[in-house]
């Protein structure tokens, strides 16, 4: 599987995480505007993270080892991810553009380990076949089911970063509510990934989102690197022009990791 790039849109950006269930519909519209005058059919892998509809449902259910156990809890976070999809979908359709929401636990599956650990294996073929069809493949961060039958947090930032590793993607974006790693309130331009490790340091125990937030995402971008993965971008996916920018190929202003 070959893709340009792999989008990622932060729950922080297209929801309001404060208020469950709330999106933000004037940005989710402006996104799927700058798709429609600028995506132009690119080989783009979109992925979206849960902000106010996933983590709400997940912070009722899960246990302090990242398990949901109670499945009502399991079945309430996939519904409550649906939701969220379904108003991309209706934006993205609405505007021309085949937004195809692909199943992350048709995708992904979740070996329980010895010892409490876990490992997500990917099983891409069916977001290749979107991709192949000429359609916008789409996945949302949700919840996977392991071999055990427990239920397991995949997080946006994971789903991007296995998906750019598996696509050879030339960028990796990460879309938020800010204008990049903020250090002092200030963005950072450029970010040596040798530098990446003591940034992570920096950043662990400034959430409570169930993802981890900013310091999950560094995480992810540091196994990225680690995976052989090429350049990232955190940019701020709510001024407008970015996300259209970004797919015509321009550079952005934001947070370049390389």
């Amino acid at each position: 599987m070959r893709a340009d790039m792999v989008i990622k849109l932060g729950g922080s950006a297209i929801t309001h995480k404060d208020v469950p269930m709330s999106p933000n519909m004037p940005l989710i519209e402006q996104i799927a505007q700058e798709f429609s005058s600028s995506w132009n059919g690119r080989r783009v892998l979109l992925v979206h993270g849960g902000g106010s509809f996933g983590h709400h449902a997940a912070m009722k259910y899960i246990d302090g080892s990242g398990k949901i156990l109670d499945p009502r809890g399991m079945a309430e976070i996939r519904h409550a991810m649906h939701r969220l999809t379904s108003l991309l979908a209706e934006a993205f359709l609405g505007r021309g553009v085949p937004f195809f929401a692909v199943d992350p636990s048709a995708c992904f599956l979740c070996e329980e380990e010895e010892g409490g650990g876990f490992k997500i294996k990917p099983f891409l073929r069916p977001v290749e076949l979107v991709l192949e069809a000429g359609l916008l493949p789409s996945l949302g961060g949700d919840i996977v089911i392991s071999t055990m039958g427990r239920g397991r947090i995949l997080s946006g930032d994971t789903i991007a970063r296995m998906l750019a590793l598996a696509s050879s993607a030339r960028l990796l974006a990460f879309g938020t509510d800010v204008d990049g790693y903020l250090e002092g309130g200030v963005p950072l331009r450029k970010v040596g990934r040798n530098s990446l490790q003591g940034i992570v340091a920096g950043a662990k125990g400034r959430s409570n989102d169930v993802t981890g937030g900013m310091a999950g995402k560094l995480m992810e971008i540091s196994e990225y690197f680690s995976s052989g993965g090429g350049r990232v971008l955190i940019f701020n996916a709510s001024r407008p022009g970015n996300v259209a920018r970004l797919l015509l190929g321009e550079e952005v202003e934001g947070t370049y990791i390389e």
